[in-house]
């Protein structure tokens, strides 16, 4: 499938990866898995290293500013692929709306307490509208790793760039203290399954499609 293509020559079916994080999930419900992260992390957490981490990740990983960042990435592709440049920015905006409302819906339903309440990670409570009971899924790890996928597919060869971008972004939200492990989990397995619904099909070939660098002539 094409969102797999990130990966380069590591290329496992993707059935392989959604199983991984389902089942990542579905161990955490009886083994303490998220707790043991969370405390193992709160040195950093609580570091002048990782406060700056946790604050970069929650700018970056706004969805206005993912956006404005794919968005520009993609008009940077060269004027002779008009054509997949369009379809860059189009799949990628569509990419993330995908998993944006999948995203924020589960949020709503399962009702998941954030690490900071203090509260069993699974002391769910449903059809919750408060803030402070939408840990799950990550919202910033799916919005950040769908655009990440999409770019890939039109950039391979940024494609390490890209996905290094969604990990800082999505650990960063780990370390502060905003989600646990299992969340940052469901976000990719949503960012995967958008990636793949959106960009499944394209006609484009894309690694024709480069970024415009600056170049200077000189004289021989």
């Amino acid at each position: 499938m094409l969102p797999l293509s990130c990966f380069g020559n590591l290329r496992p079916g993707r059935w392989c990866i959604y199983a991984i994080l389902v089942g990542l999930i579905l161990s955490s419900l009886l083994i303490p898995i998220d707790r043991f992260f969370f405390t193992l992390l709160l040195p950093l957490s609580n570091s002048s290293f990782g406060t700056l981490w946790a604050h970069s990740a929650d700018f970056l990983g706004n969805g206005m500013v993912l956006l404005a960042l794919a968005v520009l990435f993609c008009f940077s592709a060269s004027s002779g692929r008009n054509s997949c440049r369009n379809k860059c920015m189009f799949q990628t905006v569509s990419a993330f709306v995908v998993a944006g409302l999948a995203g924020q819906l589960l949020k709503f339903i399962i009702g998941r307490p954030r690490p900071g309440t203090g509260l069993d990670s699974w002391a769910v409570k449903l059809f919750s509208t408060r803030n402070d009971f939408h840990s799950f899924p990550s919202g910033h790890a799916a919005g950040a790793l769908v655009i990440a996928l999409v770019l890939s597919h039109y950039f391979p060869r940024y494609r390490y760039m890209f996905m290094s971008f969604a990990l800082f972004i999505s650990l960063g939200r780990l370390v502060g203290q905003s989600h646990f492990l299992t969340d940052i989990a469901a976000g990719f397995l949503i960012a995967l399954v958008s990636a793949d619904m959106v960009v499944k099909g394209s006609l484009c070939v894309q690694p024709q499609m480069e970024p415009r660098l600056l170049t200077i002539k000189t004289n021989p």
